[in-house]
């Protein structure tokens, strides 16, 4: 075991040469402090490269292990996304059965008119197949016309001059 901290051999002057160099290129903005701290025990080693750049220039990179680091990626997105989807439904299940109850307490006949009514409706559909078929047609057929004129409004404030099949012109000085 070493006596002194200079024996140790993360210590070495050429490891604290190599160490200054790196925070001197870490810190390249020269107004940033260089930042050194000399650690005892597991130095970090400069000198060890990555693996990207254990590779020589010239080769050719290892697409498997890119597509698969992609793959994993994507993944990792899709269950953060998932979990923050689960997350929202499971916030928004609560606050709407929360308002549930409180309207519950608020009007407490509501929901017996409710299920009396939904009773009802299910006991003339069951009865009566081709007049509920016939009535769906109808409100079908009526919020079609509803939104057939919404967008008719819309048009008629388009000049004559600015229509065309594609959508609106540009409007063009002659003359």
């Amino acid at each position: 075991m070493p006596t002194s901290d200079k024996a140790l051999p993360e210590n070495s002057k050429e490891n604290l040469d190599r160490k200054l160099d790196h925070a001197i290129e870490e810190t390249f903005p020269t107004s940033d402090p260089v930042s050194v701290s000399i650690t005892k025990g597991g130095a970090i080693d400069y000198d060890r490269q990555d693996a990207s750049s254990d590779a020589p220039e010239n080769s050719v990179p290892d697409w498997k292990s890119s597509g698969e680091a992609l793959l994993r990626q994507a993944e990792d997105s899709v269950r953060h996304t998932a979990d923050n989807a689960s997350e929202f439904t499971r916030e928004a299940y609560r606050k709407v059965t929360g308002y549930a109850r409180a309207a519950r307490e608020c009007y407490p006949e509501a929901e017996r008119y409710y299920r009396q009514g939904s009773q009802v409706v299910r006991q003339q559909a069951s009865e009566n197949p081709w007049l509920t078929l016939l009535v769906g047609i109808g409100i079908g057929y009526v919020l079609t016309r509803m939104l057939d004129h919404i967008r008719s409004e819309r048009d008629e404030r388009v000049p004559d001059y600015a229509r065309t099949e594609r959508g609106y012109a540009p409007h063009r000085r002659t003359g």
